[in-house]
């Protein structure tokens, strides 16, 4: 069953950019329980999808365990810059605790996540990652990723959060603009639907958009977790 909500986050500006947001969420059908974990908070413009390493221990814990790193940490009073280094800092915290907590447990198997993480701030867009979850931003009835898969040709992660001591948080900032829709998601939404499909139906720009692309991707034959956030960039006159 899919998760959906649309919210709305204001600043006190007289003229001024607003956020909306909507999520869907689904289990796999294959699966015993959602390894997917979202986040979302509009008032400090951070949003995360994590997606758990299938076939490995306690994906979903994993996943779990970055949202709950990332939504401790309250940084709206401080610079884009300073926002930016205190989440990578969580996503570094979170990737030493899984891992350490893998080396104590017998059998060697690991206990990993992709994580995605957009911040929106002072007219920027900040996107960290690490793994396959995908950022995508529409603009100007253009889609392009923003993103970069860490995988290997054969689709295997070579980075995730708690696959190793060390982990390397990717960055990529890029300045907002009215009418700008960023599409977070872990990568069961794309074996369903493709991105052309994706670029055609965020251009409809009508509530309930998340669940009727989470509807895609499953008539499509995604069997994986699905989860998906969608943020508009609204310009709104007080």
């Amino acid at each position: 069953m899919s998760e959906q909500s649309r919210m709305e986050s204001a600043s006190p500006s007289q003229l001024k950019l607003t956020l909306e947001a909507e999520v869907a969420t689904r289990r796999g059908p294959s699966h015993e329980c959602n390894e997917d974990a979202y986040f979302i908070d509009l008032a400090q413009g951070v949003f995360v999808v994590a997606d758990g390493m299938g076939g490995h221990r306690d994906g979903h814990l994993a996943s779990n365990a970055i949202v709950s790193e990332i939504s401790a940490v309250q940084s709206s009073d401080v610079e884009l810059e300073d926002r930016v280094r205190l989440l990578t800092s969580a996503l570094e915290e979170v990737n030493g605790t899984l891992y350490s907590q893998s080396l104590a447990l017998p059998g060697g198997d690991i206990s990993g996540s992709t994580a995605l993480c957009l911040l929106i701030n002072s007219g920027y867009a900040c996107c960290l990652w690490a793994g396959d979850s995908r950022l995508y931003l529409l603009r100007d009835n253009h889609l392009f990723l923003v993103s970069e898969d860490h995988t290997e040709e054969s689709g295997m992660l070579t980075r995730a959060i708690g696959s190793a001591q060390d982990v390397e948080i990717d960055r990529r900032v890029l300045g907002i603009k009215e009418g700008d829709v960023f599409v977070l998601c872990s990568d069961g939404l794309l074996k369903g639907a493709s991105e052309d499909e994706l670029a055609e139906m965020l251009s409809q720009d009508e509530v309930g958009l998340a669940d009727r692309l989470l509807a895609k991707s499953i008539v499509g034959g995604s069997k994986d977790d699905i989860t998906l956030i969608l943020v508009w960039v609204r310009r709104h006159d007080i």
